[in-house]
């Protein structure tokens, strides 16, 4: 198990651990529908909210790092699950 501050800075949701807490913090991260604090562990299964800019992004954890990964290691730790309407938003003049 992992802390959800140290999950989404492993799988490059954010920038800095800090940037992940404080999302957390303001409320923009929800974990199995529940509204998450940075302690909050997090395990295989669990599903994750998140909003960013007026979109709801969505994701499933298929495993927990152990450490940040490389980039191209994401998608076997971190299924996206987010709707295709949402990410429509970002195509919108």
């Amino acid at each position: 198990m992992s802390r959800i501050d140290k999950f989404l800075w492993s799988v490059r949701l954010f920038k800095t651990r800090n940037e992940s807490a404080d999302a957390c913090r303001s409320g923009k991260i929800k974990v199995n529908s529940a509204e998450a604090k940075p302690s909050r562990e997090v395990k295989v299964g669990d599903m994750i909210d998140l909003r960013r800019v007026n979109i709801n992004y969505k994701y499933r954890i298929l495993q927990v790092p152990a450490n940040r990964l490389p980039a191209k290691l994401v998608p076997e730790h971190l299924e996206n699950l987010t709707p295709q309407e949402e990410l429509d938003k970002l195509n919108i003049p």
